[in-house]
């Protein structure tokens, strides 16, 4: 079965912990867009996973940002490249770019899956108007979906009334074996990724300053890009001695060192549909300290994967960070312990696998009117 699977560099770090999981039967064709600028991923580092895995890379480079229309060349050359590969199955990663999404009308949609990681737009995204333009156009034109939480399918389902819409979680996502470092005394909390408003990186702050003045024995580590910074954030450190903030784009072999000097990493987000951060950490085993947003409850077990305050306590952030750093060490070794077991029963890759496989065969069998088999056996 040949598959054209289609995304960002953004969406990368997921798919390269994925895609040489599939057995040979199924002949990947990884087509990334790679944005002009901070792209997660460089054409070189994805050329060298792929040939490792002998899996065909086509990228497609962007001369210029996103929304500017001079890209409908490449983005009519990506159309293409995909029907000139004539896969049994399209497999379309949306990351919401008006332009692209509207040539992709041009695919059979009897063969093609969008994948959308967020359905409607957190709370505050940038060009909101457009970027759910974007998404109305897939929806509103293709029938069949993926989603990577059971909400997001809900949506799809019950306001779009999509009927055939799939739904698999993230991978466990990793950049390579933990590096042994010197841990620092005391307690380091973690927070990793691209700082934007629904992730909540306000509220963990205002947390740390309140407990700045109480304990001396605790740090927090920032580390990600963030378009205003110095204007919205970095006011908000009080302590700045207990505060380390690397602002900027994390080189993907950096990432691991991040997760080995973290004794805990905080998702204090507002919404969410799912996390990279999150799946990085179970990756690492490292334990989760998260809001209770409705996004976490699928993929999150308090007491297991790590614990939860309320987003509608006044301080109870305040509360969870505290019991963090007056932890048992023994207590804190146990939880490790079970965030692993948790960690091997609900993100096996095998069972990931087996869940693409039986969707692609579905999408396949349809599109060609033929019944379609394939072993299931890992390659």
């Amino acid at each position: 079965m040949k598959v054209f699977y289609l995304s960002s560099s953004a969406f990368s770090d997921n798919q390269i912990n994925l895609l040489h999981h599939f057995p040979k039967e199924y002949e990947i064709t990884y087509g990334v867009i790679i944005p002009s600028k901070n792209s997660n991923y460089s054409e070189k580092e994805l050329a060298e996973y792929c040939n490792q895995y002998h899996i065909k890379l086509v990228p497609f480079p962007l001369k210029y940002r996103f929304r500017d229309p001079r890209l409908l060349h490449t983005y009519y050359k990506i159309i293409k490249t995909v029907k000139k590969v004539n896969p049994d199955v399209i497999f379309v990663a949306n990351f919401d770019q008006l332009y692209l999404n509207i040539l992709l009308l041009l695919l059979d949609k009897k063969r093609t899956i969008i994948a959308m990681h967020d359905v409607v737009n957190h709370s505050k995204t940038a060009f909101n108007r457009l970027t759910t333009l974007g998404k109305k156009v897939l929806i509103n034109r293709f029938e069949k979906f993926l989603t990577y939480s059971q909400p997001q399918a809900k949506i799809l389902k019950e306001i779009f009334n999509k009927k055939e819409v799939y739904c698999i979680p993230l991978p466990l996502i990793g950049f390579g074996e933990l590096p042994e470092v010197k841990k620092k005394e005391g307690i380091t909390f973690l927070f990793f990724g691209n700082i934007l408003h629904y992730k909540g990186l306000d509220l963990l702050l205002e947390a740390v300053s309140h407990l700045g003045n109480k304990y001396h024995n605790f740090r927090l580590l920032i580390a990600g890009r963030c378009p205003n910074w110095e204007q919205q954030y970095e006011p908000l450190i009080l302590n700045k001695n207990q505060v380390s903030a690397q602002i900027g784009f994390i080189e993907n072999h950096q990432i691991p060192s991040y997760f080995a000097e973290a004794d805990y990493i905080v998702l204090p987000y507002r919404d969410t549909t799912q996390s990279g951060p999150l799946m990085i950490a179970y990756n690492y085993n490292v334990p989760i300290l998260a809001s209770n947003a409705s996004g976490f409850n699928e993929f999150f077990e308090s007491g297991t994967s790590g614990y939860m305050f309320d987003l509608n306590k006044p301080n109870d952030l305040d509360r969870l960070l505290e019991e963090a750093i007056l932890r048992d060490p023994n207590d804190y070794l146990n939880l490790k312990k079970k965030q692993a077991e948790y960690t091997n029963a609900h993100f096996s890759m095998s069972k990931l696998v087996q869940s693409y496989q039986h969707m692609f065969d579905d999408v396949a069998e349809q599109g060609s009117g033929q019944k379609i088999k394939y072993e299931t056996s890992q390659g």
